[in-house]
């Protein structure tokens, strides 16, 4: 990535992320269709319940993954491939040691996390907290996979994932519907299916790595100042998606609430939030092509490839997220009935999906930028930017709650103050140029 032209070489490196990333997140939609078409409301009430700490994890995965990556692919991009055996297993190791930490912790106490964090509401927590325990099952493997996915992204080599996630993809497709309409085993069977699809992805992209690059076969190995720099860097954004999925479980919490009094909103909420992650998958994947880009770029010593970069980036996302969010606009309500909605359920939800896609062009610019930093290892600036917004709309959607501004849709209205003020704090960081001096690649020495 460190000659050619910038926006081809970030498009190109982006789209097979956003088919992966929207292959991904097609796991809890096809959940979802299933669930509410062919056992209940009641039982896609029970999943969606569910997202807040299923996000958590991935958010979790994904953040030390990054971490990885950045280090990974400075060195990749400054040629220092004897580094590069030792920093890859210092990754997985130290990634999948968090996975089954989180596998163990997840189903123990997902009834408590459910009950008094989330305040699920009696009726529907048994098969909220079935649903939890077997998908905690396969956080090992969610989190082993995140890693190889940055490792191979830091290498340039976008295309494996998505070849990997769509063989998978099809391989849960298929058993979701086999276990819930055939073998008629419920919010347990769609949770079943997603465990053994990551487990599926996880052996199969970790095979392609040991026979893709030679260079990786040197054996297992542990660097504890690697694992400290990877973690360093990772850790922040880590916090920053962990600190977003826990906004969104205090959200999550703000819509139970109303669960007796709005009719459905639990259902349309979760409608909805899918939806929304879809919205931010292009938003995202060219996020981390830019993360990738620049630190290579970065790496080389080219800061002003990074600049260029930057600039074609935060166009092609801005295009990409206005089209789908006209489309979403226009196909609210067919888009949110395909998750068995009627009625109430069915308004509430592509009320939601309206106004989100109204306002998305916010996130995007945000997070354009956002993807310079993190390629730049410029990560605590970006989390500290995140932790804001997501204050900022917590704060606003219970505050206004509480004095009667607003009801339900207080849990959507203020995220646009949210994007809004981490995009003041990240582009000021940019024109300031601190992110210049944020190389890692040079300052790490094997042990």
């Amino acid at each position: 990535m460190t000659s050619g032209k910038e926006w081809k070489l970030i498009l190109l490196f982006a789209l097979p992320i956003i088919a992966g990333t929207f292959l991904q997140q097609l796991y809890n939609v096809i959940d979802g269709i299933v669930v509410g078409n062919y056992v209940s409301e009641t039982a896609f009430a029970s999943v969606t319940t569910c997202m807040t700490l299923t996000t958590l994890y991935l958010s979790l995965a994904t953040g030390l993954s990054v971490g990885a990556g950045v280090v990974i692919s400075q060195y990749y991009g400054a040629g220092k491939n004897d580094e590069l055996p030792v920093a890859i297993d210092t990754a997985l190791l130290l990634i999948g040691f968090c996975g089954l930490m989180l596998s163990i912790t997840g189903i123990l106490f997902s009834p408590f996390l459910l009950r008094n964090l989330l305040n699920v509401p009696e009726t529907i927590l048994p098969l909220s907290v079935t649903y939890m325990r077997i998908y905690s099952a396969g956080l090992f493997f969610q989190f082993l996979y995140n890693g190889i996915a940055a490792t191979l992204r830091s290498f340039g080599d976008s295309k494996a994932t998505l070849y990997f996630l769509l063989t998978v993809m099809a391989l849960n497709t298929a058993m979701t519907l086999l276990f819930v309409i055939i073998f008629k085993w419920g919010v347990a069977g769609a949770a079943s299916a997603t465990v053994l699809a990551q487990i599926a992805c996880a052996a199969v992209s970790y095979a392609y790595l040991r026979r893709r690059f030679t260079f990786v076969k040197a054996g297992r190995h542990w660097d504890k100042k690697i694992a400290a720099t990877m973690t360093r860097l990772g850790l922040p954004v880590a916090l920053q998606y962990g600190v977003i999925a826990v906004g969104g479980g205090t959200l999550q919490r703000l819509v139970n609430g109303f669960n007796d009094t709005v009719p459905g909103i639990v259902a349309a909420y979760g409608a909805g939030i899918r939806i929304d992650m879809l919205t931010q998958v292009p938003i995202m994947g060219f996020h981390s092509g830019l993360a990738s880009f620049s630190g290579q770029n970065i790496g080389a010593g080219r800061l002003d490839r990074v600049k260029r970069g930057f600039h074609s980036t935060m166009v092609m996302s801005l295009i990409a997220t206005v089209t789908l969010c006209v489309l979403f606009v226009i196909f609210a309500k067919p888009i949110v009935g395909f998750f068995g909605l009627e009625q109430n359920s069915l308004n509430l939800g592509a009320e939601m999906l309206k106004f989100m896609s109204s306002v998305y062009w916010v996130f995007s610019i945000y997070m354009s930028v956002g993807g310079l930093l993190q390629g730049a290892g410029d990560t605590l600036l970006l989390s500290s930017a995140t932790l804001t917004a997501l204050v900022a709309r917590v704060s606003l959607g219970y505050l206004s709650v509480h004095f009667g501004i607003l009801g339900y849709n207080a849990a959507w209205i203020p995220h646009p103050i949210g994007w809004f003020l981490a995009a003041v704090i990240v582009y000021t960081r940019y024109f300031t140029g601190g992110w210049k001096h944020k190389a890692v690649a040079g300052n790490l020495k094997r042990e």
